[in-house]
Parts: C-alpha cells; structure tokens; sequence
C-alpha cells in the first residue's frame, strides 16, 4: 500500500524502469534515472543534517533536476517548498526565513541577488546549484554552494525511511491578506487522497502522457508529478522557454500527442485564440481537466467541439484542499450559464453552512465548507490564521469534526450539484493564481510616497481578472507609476503586480467611511 508520495515513484521505477518519466527540452529521464537520482539527492541531504520535518526550498526553472530535487526531499524526509521562480529574490528570502528552511536548491547565477537578499541570515544548512556549477560553486549568505554534479558520489538507493503518513510532503506559500505570503502546510495522506482519487477515477495508465504547464508552486501541478507516477506515465514540462508562448504549447501539446490535459480555462483560452489550436490534431487527447477559475461556457463548447471523444471535467477546490468537488461534463453546455463544480470527491465531504454555521436548505446560498483526507493541516507558524480557517463544526447530531472554511458562496441545485456564486472577501484570481488584494495594498502602502491604496479586480474572460490600483499620495509627494509598480515588483510575483496604478487625490467613500471598492472600480479608467 502506497502511503508516501516517494513510493510512488519507486513503484514506477519497479513496475516500468526503462519507461520515459520525464520528456523536457529534448531529454528523456526514465523512471529508473528519475528514482536513482532523487535517491542520491536524499542521501546529500541526510548527509548535512536534513531530514524528517526540515522544509527544503526549490527556487529555479522548471527542469528535471527540480523534478529531482523534490522527490529526493521528500524521501530525505523533509517537505518541498517551491517558489515561484520569476519571484524576486526578497520574496525567496521571506519564505526561506518564514518556513526555516534547510537547504535550497536554485542556480549559480542567482547567488549574487540572493546574497543581498539575505544579508547574513540565510536560515540553511546548505544548498545545491542545479544548473551544473562547477567546484567552487559560490556561496549565499556566508552558506557553501555545492555542484550539482557532487551527486554522483552518493547512493542510489533509497534512503531508509522514517516519515509518516501526516508528515508534511509539501509547503505552498499563497498570497496573504496581511501583506505576506502564508505557507499551506499540507501532507503525504492530504496529497495522496487526492491523487489516488484522480489516478483511478481518469483511468491512467503508463501509456498516457502528461501535459505539465502549472509552475510547481501551484497546486495544479500536484496532478501532473504525482498523477504520472502514479500511472508510471511519462510527464512532459512545458519548458521555461516557451511557457509564454501560447502557440508553441499548443503545438508540443499536439506535436508529442499528449494524452492528458490539466490547466486553467484561461491558458487553454490563450491556446485556443492565440495559440491557433483550432487549426491542430488534438486526436491524441483522451482527459481535458480544468480548476483554478470559471469555465466560460461558451470556450468550453469550442474545446469539445475539437476533441470530441475526450473527457472533460471541472475540478474544483483551494490549494488548502487541493480537489474537494469535481463535475464530470456529459456533453458540451446547451447555455451561457456558469459550470457546476459538482459533487465531493477525493474522499471529502462538503456542506454549505451560513453565518451561525447551521446547515442551509438546498437551494439556499451558503458558504462551502471541506472536511476529509485533502484538507491541510494549517498555515505554518500561523496559529490564530489557522484557527480561523480550520475549526470545529457539527458534522452530525452530537458529533463535531474539523472543517476548512473556504469563503466561497455556492449553492446546491436540484441535481446535487454545487454551483459556484462567488468569493465573501477581497480574494481573487487571475491567471489561475489565487491572490488576495490585501497583500497588493500593503506593498503599495510600504513606498513612502503612498498614503492610501486599494487594489481590485477588472473582470475579463482571458485571465479572469486583470489587477488595477488606485493610490493617495502623502502631501506633496511625487512618484511615477513606472516606479511604483517597480516597487511592487521587488517584493511580489508577476502576476501581483498591478497593470495600472492611478492616483488620486482622494477615495470614493460608503456612508460608514469604509473605502467604496465597487465605486472606485467603476470609476476605474474615468
């Protein structure tokens, strides 16, 4: 029986050793080269101190080393934290120093900006250059740099085990409404509820071929490492070099016939009018998954219409559940009305509670509520955050059981399943990614220049929503926007920083002084 997310892997490497695991950029790493090399990985760990319960960051390009260096964590018995790789070096150092990590895993060329970033505090033990630095790998933050190619001294096989079902597997670190990132904590058992579930209920099988475009800091991408081993299917990476590039992902897509598809509405929107795939052979696919935002209707209805034997399916739930609910689509939707997200699934139970956490008829409008095997085990070294997402609710008459609260309104329809109504906060997405304004806002608020800030959402079918700010500037400041979102920049991913920042020499108000964001979006471009 399988219990850790590595014995997936080494189940693979067992049953199918000279299959293709990873095909990137021209290379091919089979199973066997994947299992003996995460093993070596583990073994370098162990050897400086890092083992069960120590993190292990990955800041660098999609790559198989990285695909290594998260499987040989784990087996090491740490937990994986992966970092947006196009995320400036500050924000690798906040969550290196948040989730005390022990070792990192990047590239030489950035050791000269993480250095700065770190100052003398750098929380490792040690870390590796993955992109092939030779003898006298430089050093960050006073901590030595080794060689990627030091591995070949150590032991292929596997490390002994020690780590438990609970143990944390991974660390994603999410936007966070106080200005900071908060880091997910969740565990093999969590992860593996729901790859099991995903695994048997899409069929996979080692003939399928994975597509993997979600960054592995994004819970998509669960699926596609942990979905493919679990079928000792090959993955196939989109490489960094044309993850931009909506027309070459949909021709390596076709081009490679892959099988399974998992992605945001928005990228296979991009793929689909940008990337001219109405125009290629989508013979090949056989599982077209979806999750992180609304599927528009009307874009499903073109998908299908092109590869109309293929499954389809809405997946649903936040990277503190990863998938709670899915809905199995039966056939191409006749209207423009919003896709259920279905019914529970990876072994969870959802229920829709209001305000005084008492049950809602069907048909009322609640919030949704998860419990079961998926839900996280908390936000790490986030107690009262915790407490408020995770908390004790009556599941049956006398009986109460730990829930995550989502903040998503949904109800339920005649049919049983969910319908999505929207979010009860300032959270939203954009690209997939989930962001929370706040944390926009407190950026901006930092310059000190800016007196007020607020960020909101524009609607718009590509991506979401696009993100725009409205500034007040402390009195008689002056300050560019070019600099301002310069400013945003140094400390937030890409995807959070504003594509507008405006100023104004003051806010739309409510009648309870409270800043009126719908006004101010309304007004926005006026």
């Amino acid at each position: 029986m399988i219990r850790l997310l590595p014995e997936l892997l080494a189940a693979a490497a067992a049953r199918n050793p000279g299959g293709d695991a990873v095909v990137m950029d021209g290379r091919r790493m089979s199973y066997a080269a994947l299992e003996a090399d995460a093993n070596r990985f583990a073994h370098a760990l162990r050897s400086h101190g890092v083992g069960r319960g120590d993190r292990v960051a990955l800041w660098l390009p999609k790559s198989p080393e990285a695909i290594v260096a998260l499987y040989g964590a784990m087996k090491a018995g740490a937990a994986y934290v992966p970092v947006d790789p196009n995320a400036p070096p500050a924000r690798l150092a906040h969550i290196a120093r948040d989730g005390e990590v022990a070792a990192l895993v990047t590239l030489a060329a950035r050791a000269a900006d993480l250095d700065a970033a770190f100052g003398a505090r750098a929380p490792m033990r040690a870390l590796w250059f993955a992109d092939g630095a030779a003898g006298g790998a430089p050093r960050i933050a006073g901590v030595p740099g080794l060689p990627w190619s030091s591995l070949a001294g150590e032991r292929a096989e596997a490390p002994a085990a020690g780590t438990l079902e609970d143990d944390l597997a991974y660390l994603l670190y999410t936007s966070g409404s106080t200005g900071e990132p908060k880091g997910v904590m969740l565990s093999h058992r969590n992860a593996l509820a729901f790859v099991t579930w995903a695994a048997e209920t899409f069929a996979l099988t080692s003939n399928d071929r994975l597509a993997n475009l979600a960054p592995f800091h994004f819970d998509l991408s669960t699926f596609d490492l942990f979905g493919a081993a679990a079928a000792a299917a090959a993955l196939h990476p989109v490489s960094p070099r044309i993850a931009a590039f909506p027309a070459a992902i949909a021709k390596q897509w076709t081009g490679e016939k892959l099988t399974v598809w998992y992605a945001t509405p928005s990228t296979l929107g991009l793929l689909l009018h940008r990337g001219g795939l109405a125009t290629m052979d989508l013979a090949a696919l056989r599982v077209l998954l979806f999750a992180g935002e609304v599927m528009p209707a009307r874009l499903l209805r073109e998908l299908m219409a092109l590869a109309p034997r293929a499954r389809f399916a809405n997946l649903y739930g936040p990277t503190e559940t990863n998938v709670c609910t899915w809905y199995d689509v039966p056939s191409p939707p006749a209207t423009d009305d919003p896709l259920p997200i279905g019914v529970a699934c990876s072994g969870d139970e959802v229920l829709i509670l209001d305000e005084a956490l008492a049950p809602v008829p069907d048909g009322g409008v609640g919030e949704l509520w998860v419990r079961g095997a998926t839900v996280m085990h908390g936000y790490w070294g986030r107690p009262e955050r915790t407490a408020l997402a995770l908390q004790a609710i009556e599941v049956a008459p006398g009986i109460t059981d730990r829930a995550y609260r989502t903040g998503d309104l949904v109800r339920r329809r005649t049919d049983g399943n969910l319908e999505f109504l929207g979010r009860r906060d300032h959270q939203v997405k954009t690209r997939g990614y989930r962001v929370e304004l706040g944390e926009i806002e407190a950026t901006l608020l930092k310059h000190p220049a800016v007196d007020e800030a607020v960020a909101f959402a524009v609607p718009d079918d590509e991506i979401t929503n696009r993100l725009r700010a409205v500034i007040v500037l402390k009195r008689d400041a002056r300050v560019a926007e070019a600099e301002l979102k310069d400013h945003c920049a140094r400390t937030l991913p890409r995807y959070m920083v504003p594509e507008t920042i405006e100023t104004r020499s003051d806010l739309p108000r409510t009648s309870s002084g409270k800043v009126d964001r719908r006004a101010l979006a309304g007004l926005e471009g006026q």
